[in-house]
């Protein structure tokens, strides 16, 4: 009986990591089915976890208030329960909840991490795609823009998309997606034409009638975005709407009067905004021709009309997300924003107050070092202590044990989190985590690198000019991130003290 049970253990952690793996990689219906099945057999607080946040994936996070509430009866302090039931009250339009609940969140997370003394990283992130435009994104843009036009629909470059446009005449480098701007009252039929021509609504929107998000057979995703006029005032507004809640709980902004007249493209005619200094102006300031990778436009875009809860629920979700991932920089930009609106809120000036500190006490260079590191040895602590020398802040990836199945056919002799225990527990080690996606899966693993925040990748030399980590190193070096590759330490490994200790 208690080799039966233990492995019925076996079994349930093997189906435990293929269903991380599965969420890391973004296979989702996998995923969720599969926690499904791990949460009958042992319903606890991680499967919930993950189910709420596969479910929020779907838009149907309202359907685990009740389960994240029971375990923040019994957990409190876990903050990433909190975020969880944030984003469920958010999908059940109980946006003063919801708040509330990102607020206990961005508490909690700010208490573990001056406790920890180090930057919490994320327990949970989703992938989701990186952000690089398609080849042909400009020319489908056109096309798209064109095709509007032919349809009667006043359709116009918006947002980033004019933002690119007038800095350089091309797509922002980094940008995700392209913005189109309608007028409100042809949000609908500018929907149906969308659609009738390949693109499709992509998760419902995230929970939005404005503005809509499209997603083309390409890849390519769109933000459709309405622009209506207010009633009272005559101005023209947008923003972040939600439906079924009242219009004052959403963020809304507002803009100058906005024309647009006909341009010529290679591909056609289309509508352009008269005077598109205007509408950028409004939306990321005077100096909106100059690049500021710290701007967030949805907390600290100057046409805000008012704080809201909507507007809340945005703010205190990114600053979570930037003291998960270390962007200190970004969180001070949005902090001094928020601060305008709550000069009184403690928690808003702890959060400044850490992250000056961060910013001015160091230069909190964050470095990566990736390695299996089974039966921990003097090499490993060489490598990783060239690694620390590199930076102020060493994270450890840790590869997990399906790794080594699917690459080499065997599980390491120590499993995965005896690996992360002993990685975790040397001198020189800030944060120990486990490796999300494998370095031959060159788009899911750089996502995984950049969502760490780190500046330096270190990894053994044997990998160097091999063409995964080319690609690699291709992928994150537009993201400011470099590769080193450290030589082993001779004379002693990990296969070397297996062969001492089997006999001969």
């Amino acid at each position: 009986m208690p080799q039966d049970k233990g492995k019925q253990t076996s079994t349930f952690t093997v189906s435990l990591q293929e269903a991380q793996q599965a969420f890391a990689r973004g296979q989702y219906a996998a995923a969720e089915q599969a926690f499904q099945n791990l949460h009958k057999q042992d319903p606890s607080v991680k499967t919930t976890l993950y189910l709420a946040q596969l479910a929020h994936i779907r838009q149907a996070g309202a359907e685990w208030i009740a389960p994240l509430k029971r375990i923040l009866q019994a957990h409190p302090a876990l903050a990433e329960a909190h975020y969880l039931l944030a984003h469920s009250y958010q999908q059940n339009r109980q946006l003063p909840q919801a708040v509330q609940s990102f607020y206990q969140a961005l508490s909690w997370r700010l208490q573990q991490v001056l406790a920890a003394g180090q930057t919490a990283l994320p327990m949970l992130e989703a992938s989701s795609p990186a952000p690089n435009l398609p080849t042909q994104a400009l020319t489908l843009l056109l096309q798209t823009l064109v095709s509007l036009k032919k349809a009667g629909i006043h359709a116009f470059p918006t947002a980033g998309t004019l933002l690119g446009l007038e800095r350089t005449g091309q797509l922002l480098a980094q940008d995700k997606d392209i913005d189109i701007g309608v007028d409100w009252a042809q949000m609908d039929v500018s929907m149906q034409h969308l659609q009738q021509i390949g693109w499709q609504e992509e998760s419902l929107s995230y929970g939005l009638i404005n503005p809509r998000c499209l997603r083309h057979p390409s890849g390519l995703v769109l933000d459709l975005c309405g622009y209506a006029t207010e009633q009272t005032t005559g101005a023209t507004v947008s923003g972040l709407w939600m439906p079924e809640v009242p219009f004052a709980w959403n963020r809304i902004t507002r803009f100058p009067k906005i024309q647009v007249v006909n341009k010529a493209s290679p591909v056609g005619d289309f509508w352009y905004p008269r005077h598109p200094e205007h509408l950028l102006q409004a939306l990321y300031g005077p100096d909106w021709q100059t690049p500021d990778p710290d701007f967030d436009t949805i907390v600290c875009a100057p046409n805000i009309m008012q704080d809201s809860y909507l507007y809340y629920c945005q703010a205190y979700a990114r600053l979570y997300h930037g003291l998960q991932q270390g962007r200190y920089k970004k969180m001070q930009a949005m902090l001094h924003v928020l601060m305008r609106f709550k000069p009184e809120d403690i928690l808003l000036q702890n959060l400044l107050h850490f992250v000056q500190q961060q910013l001015g006490g160091s230069k909190a260079r964050r470095v990566l070092a990736l390695g299996y590191f089974d039966l921990l040895h003097p090499g490993h602590i060489s490598y990783l202590t060239s690694a620390k020398a590199q930076g102020d802040y060493l994270i450890v990836g840790v590869a997990p044990d399906s790794f080594a199945i699917k690459s080499k056919g065997r599980t390491p002799v120590m499993n995965q989190q005896e690996r992360l225990s002993l990685v975790q527990a040397l001198a020189c080690v800030d944060q120990a985590v486990l490796v999300g996606a494998p370095m031959a899966e060159t788009e899911q693993a750089a996502h995984w690198i950049c969502a760490q925040g780190v500046h330096l990748v270190v990894c053994g030399d044997e990998w160097q000019h091999t063409p995964r980590w080319q690609a690699l190193e291709a992928a994150l070096q537009p993201q400011g991130i470099q590769v080193q590759y450290v030589p082993y330490t001779q004379g002693i490994s990990s296969t070397q003290i297996k062969q001492r200790i089997l006999p001969t």
